[in-house]
């Protein structure tokens, strides 16, 4: 395990100890569990999202949350220390870059905070420590967060918690890629197959919907490989005022997607 990176907490969790400037909308991230405040953000929001309701734009939102659930696996597998992402100590701030809305979480408290030590030294962090933290971080600071974003929008919180399930194995594999040790490589691996399979109660669900068949299709990006369907559909076609479905989505049929693939690869050849 090594230090942590903020440069990677921020491009992939825009999760900064800084100072966010010029933000269009903050609020403390504890307001979100609230849907009357929650909905005051979802309307900032989506006047810069342009989706085609509050329902999509609370959808929408998830895109963002994934930033939080990806530090938490980060810092318990593969650093020595992690950082309070409670949402006590984050405050939301939205920013407009190129006319698309952006949001950032910054931290009111950056103290970094030393793991336990196993009994035979800091590489052998139990397993059964990272499955409380993961835990407690899922059912005590997402789920609420969720729940209210999704009640102000009338939005179906098992499709947002839908949302987070393919960045999450996005993480399992992007992580996998690293310069890691075997023992890090197990500690990614443990972290995800235990959040897959905790009980959907602690999402407030009927089924744990951070778990999904993985289907493979032709990826027009690297011709020869493959890539993941999306295990739902993100809404992209209902943001900034409709736009096509993703190569990705898994509402295309078969026919559709052969057609957006070959769209693709003849604009590649130009």
């Amino acid at each position: 395990m090594g230090e942590i990176n903020y440069t990677w907490l921020e491009q992939y969790g825009r999760i900064t100890t800084g100072t966010i400037d010029e933000p269009v909308f903050a609020m403390p991230l504890t307001a979100l569990r609230h849907p009357e405040k929650a909905k005051l953000m979802l309307e900032v929001y989506n006047e810069h999202l342009r989706a085609d309701s509050l329902r999509s734009a609370a959808v929408y939102f998830m895109h963002s949350v994934r930033g939080l659930m990806m530090g938490v696996h980060y810092m318990t597998a593969l650093c020595d220390t992690y950082l309070d992402l409670s949402l006590e100590n984050i405050h939301m701030k939205l920013m407009v870059k190129d006319g698309r809305p952006a949001i950032g979480f910054q931290l009111n408290d950056a103290t970094e905070h030393s793991h336990p030590i196993g009994v035979n030294g800091p590489d052998t962090l139990s397993s059964s420590w990272r499955n409380e933290v993961l835990t407690s971080y899922y059912s005590e600071q997402l789920r609420p967060m969720i729940e209210g974003v999704a009640v102000a929008g009338g939005a179906n919180p098992g499709q947002m918690w839908a949302q987070l399930a393919s960045m999450l194995r996005w993480f399992k594999t992007t992580a996998l890629q690293m310069d890691i040790t075997e023992t890090e490589r197990e500690a990614v691996i443990q972290g995800y197959e235990h959040v897959i399979a905790m009980p959907p109660e602690i999402l407030g669900l009927k089924k744990n919907l951070l778990t999904f068949k993985p289907v493979e299709i032709d990826n027009p990006h690297q011709p020869g490989e493959t890539m993941l369907m999306k295990p739902v559909c993100c809404l992209h076609h209902q943001v900034y005022g409709g736009q096509n479905y993703c190569y990705s989505c898994p509402k295309l049929t078969k026919a559709e997607r052969q057609e957006r693939y070959d769209a693709i690869m003849a604009a590649k050849s130009g």
